[in-house]
Order: structure tokens, then C-alpha cells, then sequence
């Protein structure tokens, strides 16, 4: 296998088919065998074995097919759900075939993978009638089609599809396609409208629970919108429960004293939002709390504990000097750095701060500097802590080596990969997964990867069961990946359809079970070759994590499904998140974009640095994480998890169980 025909299979997934909605009874047999990009993995690795696949359909009755698909459910494997309910599709006719095809397109989207939810959806031969099963099914249909169209990152799509006014009919329906609809207008800068369908929404919800998660999604949707004065004005001919949400967020957002919250109430008597005023009228701690994921960091701030018992110097009244290298290979992205700093230093009505060379520590210091703010080179950070003590505090654009203690006053701060593995580690645990596989490059940044995933991983609980490297071109990944899965190949079909049955249920027998996810560590075109490599292998329903490494652009076949964590920026919108994100890629590369945001975030330590009021414990607001400040001056950043999409922007993964993750002594 070379990399060409790695390049010319990967073209070959990409192009759109015409033929979907005509195929006949082969087709749809052919579909159940298909990995999650509709294209057979033996096509794309031939020579592997041609008794794999991932779900034979079996001869039984539709309704045991379905019963099985529901198991697989249950058991949290939709994307084996989805090829047992076309299955069921297969055996069936009409009516009850379209209901299997449906409801493998709503199993294929819980997976992850929106083109083979389409894909489905193009099975269905015919118009739907104007019969009331039929129209039911035409509003699953619509709704499907929706949803496809919002995890494309298509809103006006999805809002074309989706019908207005009385929905009517199945309350279920009904209230998941408002749902979708709400979340369409939010994407598409209409939060009023979007608040109003959520509004809606209620009337065709029961319990308080669902009527709790309604208002709770509510809110969040507030939170990340844009409330300028035109959003205010159009709240304004809104419904009253409307426009009081409206403005109940507009208060929260500019942190307003109790007595506008009591005017707000007085306003809007028994309104839904009233269980929201408790939480703002207490004192904000949103800068200083417990987090269990960012080790070190504690619920009261503490002073920053140095070398020996030095003194931590306090900040002068002097500018912030910036030591960025001007030339150099770092040179193009400590500019997209320093662009970012004063960006946010003209934000929040500072002055910009005073440019130094790397080598220029001693300079700042004679022109009076109060806040020192890098170097970002590691070896020029290690020079600046080498000092006994230091004159004025450091806000070091890097990490020192583990092995190295900081000085009274130094910051270290900087875009670590290891703070992405070890939240790929946490959301992974957090999610019940216990026993990881991991595959790293055989490099150094391999190495600092590998070690921070499992000594985070081990600290949690969990147990990496065996790692394992890759080096050298894209076609010798291989063979690492089948030893690291301890795959054997079956070419019989008989006998691998009798080792299945051997097996039961949950168990491979062609590769190792002992294990609930892999932690994948490269760039998006390594990830490219990897992950294809483990489906192939037949770990295609199982978990991936990887680094932000695979985030360089919108995702596609062979990385949907892929999860990860970065930093908010890249992977949410809305606020100042989106402020930086339109700024950052405006002609910039992704890289020198994430040096912009990074900028973005040493300005605002460097401003509560510059105050004395950057303290251990602490967790400040950013756009590159939640920066959670340990009591030895280092910063870590709390990152969001999202999975890669195929074709689009990658989804935000729902909130793991954080009570699962303990908080690190």
C-alpha cells in the first residue's frame, strides 16, 4: 500500500453519489457491511482480510432485528444500532421498512455521522401518503433531515426543512423539532427567536425535570448570544415570558445590583426565570473556585509559593514589557502574540505594552518595567529563573522542566499539549471509560504526550493497558496497529461468521477486548492513515481520543468520531470567544490564530498580575481554557471536548460526569 492510494481512496469517500435514493435490495445489503463513511474498509486496505464486517445481517425476522438493534442501543453502540435497524429495513416492506430506515438515520446521528444518516434517508424510495401513520413518518423525516443539516453547520437548511406555527401530532416529534429549530435560529444570530421556540417548546413537555433541562438549555443559549441594542429592541415585541428571559440575561450579563433583579421581578411576576435570581444575587465566585480537573487549584485563594522562602515581589508601577523574539523561526508567531495582546489590552482600556527582544530582561528592568511578560523560548524562560529572586513578577510565555523549581513571582503559562491529553484522559474517565490503548508518535512531543495522558489516566483510576508508537511513512502504520490491537485475520467467512457466534456477544474474537477506547496522538493527516487503520482492524466502534492536533480545519470521513479537547475558542461560539475567533483567522494561518488567542489570555493574567491580584487556587476566565492557577505560579488550562464531524465544524460533546473525576490532592 503506498501513500498515493491512501490520497486517491480518501478523494474517492469524498465524492458525492447520485445513485442512493434508487438502490435496490444489494445496496442496502451492501450499506450494513460499510464503515461509517459508506465506503466497504476492505475497498481501503485490501488484502486485510475479506471476512470482516461490521454487522452481516443475519437471517431473522425484521422484528428480532429491530429487538437486536434496540440492545445495541442500550448498550451504547449506535452506530451498530444503525446497521441492525437497516437490516430490519431489508427484511421488511412499506410502511415498517421506512420506520427501520428512520430510525437507523436518528441511531447514525447519535454516532456522530450526519452523512450516513443522509445516506439513509436516501433509501426511502417514495414520497410518504396522507395517511396518519405516513404523516407522522413524513415529520420523523423532515425532522432527520434537520438535524443532518444543523451537524453540517447549515442552520438555514435546517430552518427551510422544519415546519412553523401548530405542529400538532406526536407530542415527541413535536418537541424535538422545536428543539432543532431553536437551536438553528441560535446559530443563525436570532436569539429571540430561539428563546421564543424554547418558550414554546414547554407546551408539549411534562415532568420537571424536562421542564428544568428545557430552561437550563435556555439560559446557556442566552448566555453565548450576542444581546446588543437591536436584540434588545426586537425582545421588546416578544411575549412577555419572552422578553423576560431577554432581559433577565441582559442583567446577568453586565452583573446588575439586586435592586434592578427585584425591579425585573416586580416586572415579570411568576416568571420561569425567577429560580435564576438566587444564583445572581449572590456574590460572584465565578474567578475562584474548586475545580476537580485542573489539579492543584483549590477553592481559596492562597498566596504563590516560590523557591525557598523568597518573598513574592509585588508588581511596579511601571509599563508591561513584552519579550517576544523578532526574528528567528518563532518570529511570525510571536507576532500573531503580540497582535493578540494588544488587542486585548485596547479591549479592556489599557495601554499596550513596552516590545523587547528575547534577550532583553535586563533592558526592560532599567526602563522601569513593572510586569514582565515572557520570555516565550524554553531556554530563555530557564536563563530568567536561573536568578535567586526576582525584581518585578514574570509572566513566562512557557513551562520550566519538571525538574526545575520557579522562583518567587515567576508565571509560567503556555500552549501545552500535555494539558490537552490530560483532558482527554479526565473527559474520558469522566464518560466510564477505564482502560485505554494509546498510539503516539515515536518523537519526543510523542513522548511528553504519552507521559502526561497516563500519569493523569493512572491518577484517575484508570489503567493504560499498552501503548504503542508508529514512525517512519504513512504505509508502515500497519503492522503497529494490528500488534497493538493483537489482531488475526480470518479470510474464511464461514469461519469467521463461527468464531463470532463462539465469541458472544461484546467480544471480537479476531483482536484484543480489553479495552474501551484508544488515545491516538499525531496531526489530522497522520489521524488520517491511523484512524481508518484501527477500523479496519476492528476497533470501529470503539472510542478515540486524540490532541488538538487533528483540529486544523472542518472535519471529514476519516476523522468523524475522533473526540479531543481544545481550547473554547476554536470549538464554541458566541461572546468574546467569538470576538477572538473572527480576529484570530482573519488572514492567519490556525497556528499564528492560536498564538493570537494565547495573547489574548497573557493579557489578562498579565493584568491581574499587574494589580496584585492574581492569587494560587484561582480559575480565570479565557478564551484559550479556564485558567486555573496552582499554587506554584504554574497555569493550567481547563479545555472543552468536542468530536470531529464529517464535512464540518466539530461538535461539542455533551458534559461528561464530572462526580466520576476526584479532585488530585
Amino acid at each position: 500500500m503506498t501513500s498515493n492510494r491512501h490520497v486517491r481512496a480518501a478523494r474517492q469517500r469524498r465524492l458525492p453519489s447520485t445513485r442512493h435514493a434508487t438502490l435496490a435490495l444489494s445496496s442496502a445489503l451492501f450499506l450494513i457491511a460499510c464503515s461509517s463513511t459508506g465506503t466497504p474498509i476492505v475497498s481501503r486496505y485490501p488484502g486485510g482480510g475479506s471476512g470482516h464486517s461490521s454487522a452481516a445481517a443475519p437471517a431473522a425476522s425484521d422484528t428480532a432485528l429491530a429487538s437486536q438493534a434496540e440492545a445495541l442501543l442500550s448498550r451504547g453502540d449506535p452506530a451498530g444500532a444503525s446497521r441492525m435497524f437497516m437490516a430490519a429495513a431489508v427484511a421488511a416492506s412499506g410502511h415498517e421498512a421506512n420506520d427501520f430506515r428512520l430510525r437507523a438515520a436518528a441511531a447514525a446521528l447519535a454516532a456522530g455521522d450526519p452523512a450516513r444518516a443522509d445516506l439513509l434517508l436516501d433509501q426511502i424510495p417514495a414520497p410518504f401518503g396522507d395517511q396518519p401513520g405516513q404523516a407522522a413518518q413524513q415529520g420523523r423525516y423532515r425532522l432527520l433531515r434537520a438535524q443532518t443539516a444543523l451537524a453540517r453547520n447549515d442552520p438555514q437548511r435546517a430552518l427551510r426543512l422544519l415546519p412553523q406555527g401548530d405542529l400538532g401530532g406526536d407530542p415527541q416529534t413535536a418537541e424535538q423539532t422545536l428543539l432543532v429549530r431553536a437551536q438553528a435560529l441560535a446559530r443563525s444570530n436570532d436569539p429571540v427567536s430561539a428563546v421564543a421556540t424554547l418558550v414554546n417548546r414547554e407546551r408539549y413537555l411534562s415532568g420537571i425535570v424536562a421542564l428544568g433541562d428545557n430552561r437550563e438549555l435556555l439560559w446557556n443559549l442566552l448566555q453565548g448570544a450576542t444581546l446588543d441594542t437591536a436584540t434588545i429592541n426586537r425582545a421588546l415585541a416578544a411575549t412577555p415570558i419572552t422578553r423576560g428571559w431577554v432581559e433577565l440575561a441582559t442583567l446577568a450579563r453586565r452583573r446588575a445590583p439586586p435592586g434592578e433583579l427585584d425591579g425585573w421581578r416586580k416586572r415579570y411576576p411568576r416568571h420561569p426565570g425567577e429560580e435564576r435570581l438566587a444564583a445572581l444575587l449572590v456574590t460572584d465566585t465565578s474567578t475562584s473556585f474548586a475545580d476537580p480537573a485542573l489539579p492543584g487549584v483549590g477553592a481559596v485563594p492562597v498566596p504563590i509559593q516560590g523557591a525557598g522562602s523568597a518573598a513574592v515581589p509585588l508588581a511596579g508601577a511601571g509599563s508591561v514589557a513584552l519579550l517576544l523574539p523578532q526574528s528567528g523561526p518563532l518570529a511570525s508567531l510571536a507576532d500573531a502574540l503580540r497582535a493578540g495582546y494588544e488587542s486585548a489590552a485596547r479591549t479592556a482600556g489599557e495601554p499596550a505594552p513596552r516590545l523587547y527582544d528575547t534577550s532583553g530582561y535586563a533592558q526592560a528592568l532599567a526602563d522601569g518595567a513593572g510586569v514582565i511578560v515572557g520570555p516565550l523560548p524554553k531556554d530563555a524562560l530557564t536563563a530568567v529563573a536561573a536568578a535567586p529572586s526576582l525584581a518585578v513578577p514574570v509572566l513566562g510565555l512557557n513551562y520550566l522542566d519538571g525538574n526545575r523549581v520557579a522562583p518567587a513571582g515567576l508565571y509560567q503559562f503556555g500552549l501545552a499539549p500535555e494539558d490537552e491529553a490530560r483532558a482527554a484522559a479526565e473527559d474520558a474517565f469522566a464518560r466510564g471509560l477505564s482502560r485505554a490503548l494509546t498510539m503516539v508518535p515515536a518523537t519526543d512531543w510523542g513522548n511528553r504526550v504519552q507521559v502526561a495522558f497516563a500519569a493523569r489516566f493512572r491518577e484517575l483510576g484508570g489503567t493504560v493497558v499498552e501503548s504503542g508508537r508508529y514512525s517512519g511513512e504513512p504505509q508502515a502504520w500497519s503492522d503497529p496497529v494490528k500488534r497493538l490491537l493483537r489482531y488475526v485475520a480470518i479470510n474464511d467467512k464461514k469461519a469467521a461468521a463461527e468464531a463470532r457466534a463462539k465469541a458472544g456477544p461484546d467480544v471480537d474474537p479476531q483482536r484484543r477486548n480489553d479495552f474501551d477506547f484508544v488515545f491516538l496522538a499525531g496531526r489530522a493527516s497522520q489521524a488520517r492513515v491511523l484512524w481508518p487503520l484501527f477500523r479496519y482492524y476492528h476497533a470501529d466502534r470503539t472510542p478515540v481520543y486524540a490532541t488538538s492536533a487533528v483540529n486544523e480545519s472542518v472535519g471529514d470521513g476519516d476523522l468523524a468520531g475522533i473526540r479531543f479537547c481544545d481550547a473554547p475558542w476554536l470549538v464554541e461560539s458566541g461572546g468574546q470567544r467569538q470576538t477572538v475567533r473572527d480576529e484570530a483567522l482573519n488572514g492567519r494561518s490556525r497556528e499564528a490564530a492560536r498564538f493570537f488567542a494565547f495573547g489574548v489570555d497573557a493579557q489578562a493574567l498579565a493584568g491581574r498580575i499587574a494589580r496584585n491580584q492574581l492569587h494560587g487556587g484561582e480559575l480565570v476566565p479565557g478564551v484559550t481554557g479556564a485558567l486555573g492557577v496552582d499554587t506554584s505560579g504554574a497555569v493550567r488550562r481547563k479545555l472543552a471536548c468536542a468530536q470531529m464531524t464529517n464535512g464540518g465544524d466539530p461538535a461539542l460533546l455533551p458534559p461528561p460526569d464530572a462526580s466520576r473525576v476526584p479532585i488530585t490532592p
